[in-house]
């Protein structure tokens, strides 16, 4: 039987580096959650500040909260896409890990079988053993 050790390693390594990019997936989604946050900020700060400096500024305004709404609905396009990429990463890690797991219960159990039969090849031994003890024995007796 061939060793599984390797290919756990191999498979963890795989595994760390699947975290590594879902780890950045997820930074990225929050930089952009944070970008749309500071944008709506700012529009709230600027439309209480346009509501002070009168009419004739509010037609300069407008195309400012058109150009902010046209780019938190482009982050809010790019988050969803995000968030799909990130549902298909950790899909793909789930699976990894399913692989991991199954190749390590694999080796689990030709650990333990190897076990069994070397406490059995022992104990076979130490009975033969105590056996011929026996059988000496009683010829000298």
């Amino acid at each position: 039987m061939a060793k599984l050790d390797p290919l756990i390693r191999v498979r963890k390594h795989a595994i760390e580096q699947k975290q590594k990019f879902l780890a950045t997936l997820y930074e990225k989604a929050e930089e952009l959650k944070n970008k749309r946050d500071t944008l709506e900020t700012q529009l709230a700060i600027e439309t209480e500040k346009a509501k002070d400096l009168g009419a004739g500024m509010m037609g300069y305004f407008g195309a400012y909260a058109d150009s902010v709404h046209r780019q938190v609905e482009e982050i809010d396009e790019v988050r969803e896409h995000m968030e799909g990429r990130i549902t298909m990463a950790q899909d793909d890690m789930r699976d990894a890990f399913a692989e991991l797991k199954k190749v390590e219960i694999i080796d689990d159990r030709r650990k333990a079988e190897a076990l069994t039969e070397l406490d059995k090849k022992e104990s076979d031994e130490l009975n033969e053993t105590a056996i011929n003890m026996f059988r000496r024995k009683n010829e000298e007796d």
